[in-house]
């Protein structure tokens, strides 16, 4: 009986000393200090002020910074809302035009449907990726041999005083 007692006693006693050192605890710089003097002079210190500095400038630059996320993610999912909208609008149209096709007109001409054809395919060239200037043509293509103007003598602004040959 009498060990419990003092266990208890020494237990409390304890408590209370750790109670009274939390006084003197610096949570910032995780610092234990015993005597009011050297807490005062730590808070007062150049490594405590920027500590302090440095969280609170860390806090700031973590508020914008998830301000800043929350609208680059609100603005990437109404683009891809907007996309799976288009996306929806051009297989309606598609599916009104095989409809309408398949009713009406079944009986599509031959010339009609090499003129879509030639169509699609110039689309086709317009939508080429690639670092030509050309808009996708090759240098073979007939239509645009036929197409080019021949050269034609166009007369000098400039008099033709050069010391070469006539």
């Amino acid at each position: 009986m009498k060990i419990q007692v003092l266990a208890e006693r020494e237990q409390k006693i304890q408590t209370e000393v750790r109670e009274i050192r939390k006084v003197f605890f610096c949570d910032l710089c995780n610092k234990q200090y015993k005597l009011a003097m050297e807490f005062e002079a730590h808070l007062s210190s150049y490594d405590h002020n920027h500590r302090k500095r440095f969280k609170e400038m860390r806090e700031m630059h973590g508020i914008s910074s998830r301000d800043d996320r929350q609208k680059r993610e609100i603005q990437r999912q109404e683009r891809e809302m907007a996309k799976f909208a288009q996306m929806a609008d051009t297989r309606k149209q598609e599916q009104q035009l095989q409809q309408q096709e398949e009713s009406g007109s079944a009986q599509v001409s031959t010339s009609q449907k090499s003129a879509t054809a030639l169509v699609d395919q110039d689309q086709r060239k317009a939508l080429k990726f690639g670092f030509s200037s050309k808009g996708g043509f090759s240098k073979n293509n007939p239509a645009k041999a036929a197409a080019k103007k021949p050269k034609s003598a166009v007369a000098s602004v400039f008099s033709n005083d050069s010391d070469e040959e006539q």
